[in-house]
């Protein structure tokens, strides 16, 4: 049996996309318990509600709420259902990502709902890179102090001050104005030779200004924006299959330990599957809508609807350097992000070994 390390799923899409393939209805139970017992208060003291009760008693009620989620079979099975229904390509079967470029199987995958990719990928966090930008002046300080430290407590940094510091030494005792002149040019030239080697060590900073840009770019176009791209295949870089992830669907509530497990490019394959929402074709789209204002004399109302439309359209260069989605890119919106091993035979078999001895 496989096994799944399910990193990412959107619960809710997954959900209603089962839900129209089985046309049964799935719901995310919610289990309730609740704990009742009496407490008799005869002649004592209530202290939650701080009365007196001579003689009678009260009720106390505990309620637990407990959201259980589809088990990983669920998962599966709405695999099963959109290959068999005809709903999703699987890039991995039949060599379609050989394929990718071809128009005609372009024009397949623009009407299809789903698609599945296995490859190496790369994790994209753009609300990460801001935070590390925040620190980064700081961070590059202490990266060049701790170099110059460990530097100068080298037996090899030592040994040079000794010998600048000797012949400084060597220089103070010369009486000739001019020797003397020309030995602490020498021995200058050689301090500021040394310094530089020094400053060559160091990592260079970022000027604030960018760092500040940067921040502003994220905040304007891509907050909270975090990207995955699978690589169907290392032969040809440019096609790979993308899309966004949402933090809170994330299967570890905090995705920060994605990058500290898996890292920002895991070195193991990755599995995404998502609802197909662009496949850029080689021929520029010709869809203006734009094009109902042109030549033709405007009313005031449609001058007026014209100018503010106008102000989308004119932003949608950024946008599309936001997006990055060209050809020969596919973008998804992803339901499942995970991890698949199949069992090992030889593990299998040592293990049992083990056992039997």
């Amino acid at each position: 049996m496989d096994l799944f390390d399910y990193i990412y799923v959107d619960t809710d899409k997954v959900v209603s996309v089962y839900s129209q393939l089985t046309g049964g209805v799935v719901e995310i139970r919610e289990a309730v318990s609740e704990n009742t017992r009496n407490n008799d208060n005869k002649r004592k003291y209530d202290f939650k509600i701080f009365k007196h009760d001579a003689g009678g008693s009260s009720q106390d009620k505990e309620g637990l709420k407990e959201i259980i989620k589809p088990y990983h079979s669920f998962f599966s099975e709405l695999e099963e259902e959109l290959i068999t229904q005809g709903h999703m390509i699987d890039l991995s079967k039949d060599g379609y990502n050989s394929k990718i470029k071809d128009d005609e199987f372009r024009s397949i995958l623009k009407q299809t709902f789903c698609i599945k990719v296995t490859g190496r990928c790369v994790i994209e966090d753009y609300e990460r890179i801001k935070s590390i930008s925040s620190v980064y002046p700081d961070i590059t300080n202490l990266i060049n102090k701790s170099c110059e430290t460990a530097l100068k407590n080298s037996e090899q940094y030592k040994e040079l001050i000794g010998i600048i510091e000797k012949q400084e030494s060597e220089i103070a005792l010369i009486t000739d104005r001019n020797k003397k002149e020309r030995a602490k040019a020498l021995l200058k030239s050689k301090r500021k030779e040394f310094d530089s080697a020094l400053t060559s060590q160091k990592i260079s900073g970022v000027d604030q200004w960018i760092l500040d840009g940067m921040k502003t770019w994220i905040n304007a176009f891509l907050p909270g924006i975090v990207n995955l791209r699978v690589y169907p295949t290392s032969e040809c870089m440019e096609v790979h299959v993308f899309g966004h992830l949402k933090k809170e669907c994330f299967f570890d509530s905090d995705s920060n330990s994605f990058h500290f497990t898996y890292g920002s490019i895991p070195t193991e394959n990755i599995t995404l599957v998502g609802i197909i929402t662009s496949v850029p074709t080689q021929k520029e789209d010709d869809f203006f809508p734009l094009k109902e204002f042109q030549n033709k004399e405007l009313s005031n109302e449609e001058g007026i609807e014209s100018a503010f439309r106008g102000v989308f359209r004119g932003f949608d260069g950024f946008e599309q350097m936001i997006r990055t989605c060209r050809f020969p890119r596919i973008l998804v919106y992803p339901l499942l992000v995970y991890r698949k091993a199949a069992p090992k035979n030889g593990i299998q078999t040592d293990s049992a070994q083990t056992t039997h001895r």
